[in-house]
């Protein structure tokens, strides 16, 4: 048996329509439940030292077994940034291991991405770190509450 009304012309309107405002609002929520500025910074400092190997300058550096360590660093790093965008349950191992290979990209490649890529991958990874999905304010009230009920 059919429906009256799912025959309707209007019934397929029903359905709410993809707006600017509630793709803006998606990936609002989407953006709050992950540290997502971590992840950014981490993945635009790898791509920065990654990018550097590719300038035709005689500063760049290429130490090493053809300088495997100074693609392998500054990868590693763009991977660890996106996996802390979309999978931010494991953030704190990733972000300790964007903190680590930020430090060592300093021997392997071109001092860090000349430190631009070094310094934002090191506050990406101590972003990342330090975020917490707790919404604001249920520190304070638990705070409160054990402070009244002693």
């Amino acid at each position: 048996m059919t429906h009256p009304e799912a025959d309707a012309p209007g019934a397929a309107e029903a359905a709410p329509a993809a707006t600017p405002r509630g793709a803006r609002q998606t990936f609002r929520h989407w953006r709050r439940t992950r540290p997502f500025w971590g992840g950014v910074l981490v993945t635009a400092g790898g791509a920065e030292m990654l990018a550097l190997f590719y300038v035709p300058w005689k500063v760049v550096l290429h130490m090493g077994l053809y300088g495997i360590s100074g693609y392998l660093v500054p990868i590693l790093l763009c991977v660890l940034g996106l996996s802390l965008l979309f999978d931010p349950q494991h953030r704190t191992f990733y972000s300790i291991l964007a903190l680590l290979f930020s430090v060592a990209s300093w021997m392997t490649s071109n001092l860090g991405g000349f430190m631009i890529g070094m310094i934002a991958a090191m506050v990406g990874a101590c972003l990342a770190y330090g975020w917490s999905d707790a919404p604001e304010g249920s520190e304070e009230e638990a705070v409160s509450e054990q402070v009244t009920s002693s």
